[in-house]
């Protein structure tokens, strides 16, 4: 028997043939409202599930717009209030800073009524008299300004009366050199005149060469010119004449500067310093020496006041220099003052053949370093020697060729 039944939408299904089935009661079909409603809720459900599974595109342009339309008012609204903010911060700023401003011209614009009547009150009261006990009756009694000068004329005059004294004492052996060249006592002259036979070479024995006729057999006709037996420095517009003292390197090649300043001050105690590391005497560089100007008479010395008078060269002036048996002679082309810390004065040249004096100055300080460079000449023409070159007199001299001696 065929059977038919209503599905949940009111439609009727047929069935299958069943036999002996029981007998189904006919449902009672529902009605147009019920199922206008069950349809409603059937597509409501698919809608969901397509939401869910395929989002639905975003609002229409329309609703975009509006969209936007917000969020720009909004952030139009926030600038504007930013902007408003910060202006009225700026003007408050430029009003407090201009505040300040007449604050500080009102304080300017007083100072000078504020100083005139410092000064006044100040005047008023240095003016005003000082009774002194044992003053007759009546007499006039001094100011108090005027005792205050008295005082500091008084102090200020012992104090400079005591420290030229002190300074006076602990230099003197620099000052009375000074004094004894510049009054030409204790027969400095003849001294001096002694030193130049000395730095250009015996004058008896260049007479006596200089009379000896050419190719002549009397020995010293050959005699070379002779110099002291030690390394030495004469100046003989200064009357020096003072040994050249070579402090060891080592310390200078450990970077012990204490060490090397103690060696340094050890070393001026016999004589002038040729520094360590400079150039010597004939070779390109500079050959630098140091010397004492002046130094505590209790020191144990002999040569704290060489170099006392060295600022009394002047440019074109000749000193010489033995060293290693050889006559240097040198002529001054500069003279100027440093600072203590100033080593360019210690530049080594590669194309020139220089020397340099040093020495503390003024006499008994150390403020300052006096410098006189000088060049390398030749004794007998005044040429400057380039690197290398050999003097006349050393290429005149009859030892080199051993075949020109009379024996």
């Amino acid at each position: 028997m065929l059977r038919a039944r209503y599905d949940i939408h009111g439609n009727i299904i047929l069935g299958s043939i069943v036999h002996d089935a029981p007998v189904i009661e006919p449902v009672e079909q529902p009605t147009p409202a019920v199922r206008a409603q069950t349809w409603t809720m059937v597509e409501e459900t698919h809608r969901e599930v397509r939401l869910i599974k395929n989002p639905e595109p975003l609002a229409p342009k329309q609703e975009k717009s509006s969209v936007f339309h917000s969020v720009g008012t909004k952030t139009k609204q926030i600038i504007r209030e930013s902007v408003a903010e910060g202006a009225k911060q700026v003007k408050h700023t430029a009003n407090d800073a201009g505040a300040r401003i007449d604050l500080a011209q009102k304080s300017l614009s007083s100072v000078p009524q504020k100083a005139a009547a410092g000064m006044k009150s100040f005047w008023r009261i240095a003016n005003s008299p000082v009774s002194l006990p044992g003053r007759k009756p009546g007499s006039r009694q001094p100011r108090k300004v005027t005792l205050f000068v008295i005082d500091t004329v008084r102090f200020g005059g012992t104090f400079g009366v005591i420290f030229a004294v002190l300074f006076v004492g602990i230099n003197y052996q620099s000052f009375w050199q000074i004094a004894r060249a510049e009054l030409a006592l204790g027969g400095d002259i003849q001294a001096e005149q002694a030193l130049s036979d000395i730095a250009g070479g015996s004058a008896a024995v260049k007479a006596f060469r200089a009379s000896q006729p050419a190719g002549g057999e009397n020995i010293l006709a050959y005699l070379p010119s002779v110099g002291p037996y030690e390394d030495r420095i004469i100046i003989p517009k200064l009357n020096v004449n003072v040994p050249i003292v070579r402090p060891s390197m080592g310390a200078l090649m450990k970077e012990d500067w204490i060490q090397f300043e103690n060696d340094i001050q050890s070393a001026l105690r016999d004589g002038v310093v040729h520094y360590p590391g400079s150039a010597r005497p004939g070779q390109a560089g500079n050959f630098f020496v140091t010397g004492h100007s002046s130094y505590y008479p209790w020191d144990d010395g002999r040569y704290k006041n060489i170099f006392a008078r060295l600022h009394e060269l002047d440019l074109g002036d000749t000193y010489s220099v033995y060293y290693g048996g050889d006559r240097h002679t040198y002529r001054i082309t500069k003279k100027y003052e440093v600072k203590p810390n100033d080593v360019s004065v210690l530049d080594q040249p590669t194309t020139q053949r220089l020397a340099t004096l040093m020495t503390c100055t003024p006499v008994g300080t150390t403020l300052r370093r006096l410098i006189v460079l000088a060049e390398e000449i030749d004794p007998s023409t005044g040429d400057v020697l380039a690197v290398g070159e050999k003097t006349t007199e050393a290429e005149a001299n009859p030892f080199m060729r051993l075949d020109a001696l009379p024996i």
